[in-house]
């Protein structure tokens, strides 16, 4: 199974729009791995993504990904979803008035409630335009595709609004979960790879998971490997990039790193 990072940045992206300190000069100067976009994670036998933030367009032109047959959908943030019309209308012709193909759009039925209200564009896209089907994937439920087994869950169970996705292929497990894990209280274990948001690092920041507590609880899931998205701008100009290097230094236990736009992680069967 082999899992690409489309985009690592968190709800703003890295540089971020007229901002001049010098996490942004950085990233607009030397670009990758400095430059973050939104996150959003490609699944290469699938031809599968998740997520599609509103840099998408940009994101899946710079790793060179040339089709989208599988899309899921974590949670209705416009930084996992308002880049909708630019996934789903690369595919219609707009001269001949038609379809070119169909995307399979998964979501869980509360998450889809909630997105229509935030972009009912999407109803636009799937009964108009006819550019994808709308599938509904609920907590624990799953579908196999080429192979992988794809697993929808729930933060807290069948009624939550934020969704992660557990990816399997032969004895290889890997889980999705790229934003508000603070609201998180599901058990999965024997996993071989975590992707989770970054948390922050900014203690007065109560709505989402602090750092420490994210390392804490890594540790007693026991994961083999953990790579950490959804960095924030803010966070790097607060920090800085010396920062990121000192908390693996203070966390010599776990197995984490912090992932960037462009890395690609192959999980082989039997290893």
């Amino acid at each position: 199974m082999e899992l690409t990072f489309v985009g690592t940045g968190g709800a703003t992206a890295t540089p971020r729009p007229f901002c001049q300190c010098e996490i942004c000069e950085k990233a607009r100067t030397l670009g990758e791995p400095y430059k973050r976009n939104s996150s959003s994670l490609y699944i290469k036998e699938i031809s599968g993504l998740i997520d599609c933030p509103e840099d998408i367009g940009d994101s899946v032109n710079r790793r060179g990904i040339t089709d989208i047959e599988h899309l899921f959908i974590t949670h209705w943030h416009p930084d996992h979803t308002f880049g909708l019309r630019v996934i789903l209308e690369s595919f219609y012709d707009f001269r001949e008035n038609k379809a070119l193909k169909k995307i399979n759009l998964y979501i869980a039925g509360k998450v889809y409630e909630e997105l229509m209200k935030f972009y009912p564009a999407l109803g636009y896209h799937a009964n108009v335009l006819k550019v994808c089907d709308i599938i509904i994937l609920d907590h624990r439920e799953s579908i196999e595709i080429n192979g992988v087994e794809v697993t929808a869950i729930g933060y807290q169970g069948e009624n939550s609004s934020i969704y992660g996705y557990l990816l399997e292929e032969g004895d290889k497990r890997a889980l999705y979960t790229p934003c508000d894990t603070i609201s998180w209280e599901q058990e999965v274990q024997n996993l071989d790879l975590l992707i989770n948001e970054c948390g922050m690092f900014s203690p007065e920041v109560t709505v989402e998971i602090a750092f420490e507590d994210l390392m804490r609880r890594i540790e007693t899931m026991q994961v083999k490997k953990t790579l950490l998205t959804h960095i924030e701008e803010i966070e790097l100009n607060r920090y800085g990039w010396d920062y990121l290097r000192e908390m693996k230094s203070t966390y010599p236990k776990i197995d984490f790193d912090f992932a960037y736009d462009g890395l690609t992680v192959k999980l082989k069967r039997g290893i």
